[in-house]
């Protein structure tokens, strides 16, 4: 028997075995997704909390003034002037935004004039196309200038990683998921959502900017909170608050763990404040149901900021006692009078998570603890665990962890195994129900997805990844100048280090030149309109094909070919400094 036949067989059996423990595991019992949702009991306070949104519904919180509740994860608000309509937050899919606007216009056919982003976040901004009804007559889009910004860390910085954690912490992957905490559900990242993006065309500056919009009276305010960019709408004839998401009925995300900065809780905190300052009769949240009542929104902005002002005050403390951020976590806790209040219950954030990221917005990720300053990696620690205690007894602990309801310590030593030894499938099941068993113990919507989707993924149930639909759309909608800016973070220095050259970019249909310059290992991008910087490689293109091409829908040589481009230095010299930069 010669080495190929050989290998071929050795191949063959390592395959047999691999496949043939799946097949006979599958045959033991329910699968991986019957057993998952068998144990993910939820919590009662959780599976009631619901009602807030369960239904779909439009409601009237005074005269010219609706809010739908329970179409996306956020609501949209309608509010009806003399002059036509103004629209405030569009939700995060063209396909919910629709189903918004065909039950505003069973209350008028007024055409809309303006839209207002009360934030960045997707689900208050990505549905603008929706409302969009004659493109050459769009609205106005209003929304603060830090805006841009935000769009930018989202859109071209770290959206590789937020996007995947923020659909496990949605739960939009999740069979049978119960709720998102402020929402029913997020209805964005799979390929029944589309995007709606539409950037802003109007901007506020000032802490309060008044306008006349649609013939309404109003007043901008800027409240950040759960964003820098965050603003409110006061109209002060109606007595009317739109709050955005600085309050809702739930505790609120003082750290998200799909992947943000940790919120600035002081500064949240004067927010509300100014909301206090209002005479308010009617308090319109972006998420939840409106409140009206003037002692009785008084009340629920009182608690909610002395709320959050507990968590910073109690964990700076605790800092400067020189505590970890861990530690601090089994020291805060809410008051009772404060725990029980139905605004404050953890819902959506939680105490612990907000400890945390006041620890980290202080002091950073390192604990002052010499041990964290060069840890181990995980697998590097993993390694030594298994080489120390060995594979059978580690199974062991884990099984023992598991039976006691130790759930955490038997999900750190299964996924110390898995490792170390990926095919080792009792581990896997230990990791899948302590996965499943955690999560089933959260009240909070953002712990329970994130932890059951954690449980799918493991199991090979569930797989995420960016819908290809959106992706298209993206690149098709976003300004060229974001997706210019996306691109030093894709750049490979590991393969590009030794380059040391420019690419220029000249839009024939604009005027506008982009230069990326790569030195050092870094990919560095300019914008000029009009004048020509110099270059190694210049790029005659449209703004059209410049997409189709970054969007791989047009190879490069085919569009040099027909002539969609022009490039001076060379094609090769082109497409290798563009090999330099990931395509995904």
């Amino acid at each position: 028997m010669d080495g190929p036949q050989l290998a071929l067989i050795v191949m063959f059996v390592a395959l047999l075995g691999y496949f043939g423990s799946r097949i006979i595991h599958s045959l033991q019992g329910p699968s991986y997704a019957e057993r998952i949702i068998k144990n993910a009991m939820p919590d009662e306070e959780l599976l009631k909390h619901s009602g807030e949104f369960s239904q779909p519904e439009l409601i009237k919180v005074t005269d010219g003034v609706y809010v739908a509740v329970g179409f996306a994860l956020a609501n949209s608000i309608l509010l009806e002037g003399p002059e036509g309509l103004v629209i405030v937050d569009v939700t995060e899919s063209i396909e919910s935004a629709a189903e918004i606007l065909k039950v505003f216009r069973n209350v008028t056919d007024k055409p809309i004039k303006a839209l207002i982003y009360t934030h960045n976040h997707a689900d208050h901004s990505y549905g603008a196309k929706a409302f969009i009804e004659d493109e050459d007559n769009p609205p106005d889009i209003w929304a603060h200038d830090g805006i841009l910004g935000e769009f930018t860390r989202v859109f071209s910085t770290v959206n590789g990683a937020t996007y995947k954690r923020s659909m496990r912490q949605f739960g939009v992957h999740l069979p049978g998921q119960i709720n998102a905490g402020i929402g029913l559900k997020l209805k964005y990242g799979t390929d029944k959502a589309t995007l709606g993006v539409v950037y802003p065309t109007h901007f506020v500056h000032e802490q309060k900017t008044d306008l006349i919009l649609a013939g309404i009276n109003m007043t901008i305010i800027h409240i950040p909170g759960e964003t820098d960019d965050q603003i409110g709408v006061w109209i002060p004839e109606k007595q009317v608050l739109l709050c955005a998401d600085d309050i809702y009925k739930a505790f609120p995300n003082l750290y998200a763990i799909r992947g943000t900065p940790s919120r600035d809780l002081m500064q949240w905190v004067r927010s509300l404040d100014l909301m206090l300052t209002y005479d308010t009769q009617h308090l319109v949240p972006s998420h939840t149901r409106p409140v009206s009542g003037k002692e009785n929104i008084r009340e629920i902005l009182t608690v909610y900021r002395d709320a959050i002002q507990y968590i910073h005050d109690q964990s700076v403390r605790y800092i400067n006692q020189g505590f970890t951020s861990e530690e601090i976590v089994e020291k805060v806790a809410l008051p009772k009078n404060l725990a029980r209040h139905p605004y404050l219950k953890e819902f959506y954030g939680t105490v612990a998570w907000s400890v945390k990221g006041v620890f980290n917005s202080y002091l950073g990720w390192f604990s002052g603890n010499p041990i964290d300053l060069q840890p181990l990696t995980i697998k590097s620690k993993s390694e030594r665990m298994v080489k120390l205690i060995g594979v059978d007894k580690m199974l062991e602990a884990a099984k023992k962890a598991l039976k006691e309801k130790d759930f955490q310590w038997a999900l750190e030593l299964s996924s110390y195994l898995l490792i170390i030894h990926s095919d080792n499938y009792e581990a896997r099941d230990i990791k899948i129900d302590a996965l499943t068993y955690l999560g089933a113990r959260q009240v909070s919507a953002c712990g329970r997805n994130y932890y059951l989707t954690c449980a799918f993924e493991e199991a090979a149930e569930i797989e995420i990844r960016n819908s290809e639909r959106n992706r298209q759309m993206g690149i098709k909608t976003l300004p060229i100048r974001q997706l210019f800016m996306a691109m030093p973070v894709k750049f490979k220095a590991e393969e590009c280090m030794n380059v040391n050259n420019s690419l220029l970019f000249s839009f024939s249909d604009t005027s506008d030149n982009v230069k990326l310059t790569i030195r050092n290992s870094v990919a560095i991008v300019s914008f000029h309109h009009g004048k020509e910087p110099l270059y190694d490689v210049k790029i005659t293109v449209t703004e059209k094909v410049f997409r189709e091409l970054i969007s791989s829908r047009m190879r490069a040589i085919t569009a040099y070919g027909t002539g969609e481009i022009i490039i001076d230095g060379g094609i090769m010299k082109f497409r290798n400094l563009m090999n330099c930069f990931e395509n995904r």
